[in-house]
């Protein structure tokens, strides 16, 4: 009887955790660079600290909504990483596909700062968090149904809590699309209950884990 060899291939789970935050890095460079530092024209024309900080409040809420939202997806994204054994074709490929719209949130939340009125931006912005939970549920099927690279005790502990908290972004995502298509501003203040919804869950879940709660029934 033939044994099937499942090593991995040239491309193995170290490479892709190494480029994986090596992107999150990159991506947080490029969310710190729409914060404005002081510059010497702002010397030259003594603007008073107090007032130049006023000026960079919506900034830096800006700042910290992506952060979140990034911060988030880095959560989820490793989640899933630390549940494999190995990686595959497949999932290198949907891997690579979540990456490319990840280095897309600064840039979507810098444009959305800008033009905050105009609804098409904010449609852009959930669009692009949803696609990339698209992806996030993609690999977390992918690695489900792929004995060979599942770890076992992930399969059948606590599948159903992540299938659970994955979730979240999509539907906050949804929501945000349609508020949007409606003209209604801020909608991207939707992400920081999604963040207080995930956190007060993961809490639950440490003090009640899904397997107790499951055999109490």
């Amino acid at each position: 009887m033939a044994i099937e060899n499942f090593d991995e291939g040239p491309v193995t789970k170290t490479n892709i955790g190494r480029l994986t935050n090596g992107i999150f890095v990159f991506t947080l460079l490029l969310l710190f660079k729409n914060v404005r530092l002081p510059s010497f024209a702002d010397t030259m024309h003594e603007t008073k600290i107090d007032t130049f900080g006023l000026m960079q409040i919506p900034d830096i809420l800006s700042f910290v909504n992506a952060f979140l939202i990034i911060a988030l997806i880095w959560i989820m994204t490793f989640h899933i990483f630390h549940q494999i054994k190995k990686v595959d074709r497949r999932y290198i490929s949907i891997h690579f596909g979540l990456l490319i719209l990840i280095i897309f949130i600064p840039i979507t939340s810098h444009l959305y700062q800008i033009f905050e009125e105009n609804s098409i931006i904010a449609f852009f912005l959930h669009t692009n968090i949803f696609f990339i939970s698209i992806f996030l549920m993609g690999e977390w099927y992918h690695c489900t149904h792929t004995p060979n690279i599942i770890s076992a005790v992930e399969n059948t502990q606590n599948y159903g809590c992540f299938s659970r908290k994955i979730l979240y972004i999509p539907l906050t995502a949804v929501i945000g699309i349609l508020l949007s298509l409606y003209d209604i501003a801020l909608t991207r203040n939707l992400y920081y209950g999604t963040m207080i919804i995930f956190f007060l869950d993961w809490f639950l879940t440490t003090r009640y884990p899904c397997n107790v709660r499951r055999r109490k029934r």
